[in-house]
């Protein structure tokens, strides 16, 4: 029972085909593991993950020589597998300038009130000429309530970048395709059937219901991308010095 439940966490954030039978956001977990897997060689050395919540991306660093996780305490995400090393207060990271080789952060900076206060404690962690790698929701539904705070287009994120010092290496809009109406009609039913059917007697309708519409999505590849109707983006940043 212990290794269906492990092999099922990990299938909800690092996807195989298989998935498509048991994870309701299977296009858009796969997006963002696609695209960390890509580009996970410009991570290296002392890195930082930033809301690292269960460090589910940690085993794709292969050039990381420590790797240290950092969350909040008070969050609207649940875990039953956290593996937080260090927490902060919301404002300042426990840490002493410069003394990351690089940082990565999934998926959080809609969570943050604050993002320049954010992202300056982050360049201050980093050494010069650190890389940083940051995935960001652009369409997704309210999650995580009450704390989520914000969706930036692209350039809105460019913006508050550059604005607190890191240049701009690499920036990648993940899921630019129709799969992205399959993602949020699954979110929608996914939510919807908790609603009505709380606990284990809305699992198998969900996973009946959504694993339909993930087949769907494999013939909506042949359907144009749109470049402007996304639903992430990834960006590799570096500190300047």
């Amino acid at each position: 029972m212990n290794k269906l439940k492990a092999y099922f966490l990990k299938q909800q954030f690092r996807p195989n085909w298989f998935a498509i039978f048991i994870n309701p956001f299977y296009y858009g977990r796969s997006a963002i593991f696609n695209q960390i897997r890509k580009n996970q060689m410009f991570i290296t050395g002392k890195t930082l993950d930033i809301g690292c919540g269960d460090k589910h991306y940690e085993l794709l660093f292969k050039k990381v020589t420590q790797y240290v996780g950092m969350d909040i305490e008070v969050s609207g995400h649940v875990s039953h597998h956290s593996k937080v090393d260090v927490y902060y207060d919301g404002k300042i990271f426990p840490f002493d300038n410069e003394s990351f080789d690089s940082a990565v952060c999934f998926e959080v900076l809609e969570h943050v009130f604050n993002p320049d206060d954010f992202l300056s404690e982050i360049y201050r962690i980093l050494k010069p000429e650190s890389k940083f790698l940051i995935t960001v929701p652009f369409i997704w539904d309210e999650h995580e309530q009450p704390y989520d705070y914000a969706r930036y287009s692209s350039f809105g994120l460019k913006h508050l970048f550059e604005k607190n010092g890191f240049t701009i290496e690499k920036h990648i809009k993940y899921l630019n395709n129709f799969r992205l109406i399959h993602l949020l009609i699954n979110t929608y039913i996914y939510k919807t059937v908790k609603q009505v059917l709380p606990g284990f007697f809305a699992i198998p309708i969900i996973l009946f219901l959504t694993s339909i519409i993930n087949l769907l999505g494999i013939f909506a590849i042949l359907i144009p991308k749109n470049h402007d109707f996304y639903f992430g983006n990834m960006f590799v940043l570096t500190k300047v010095k």
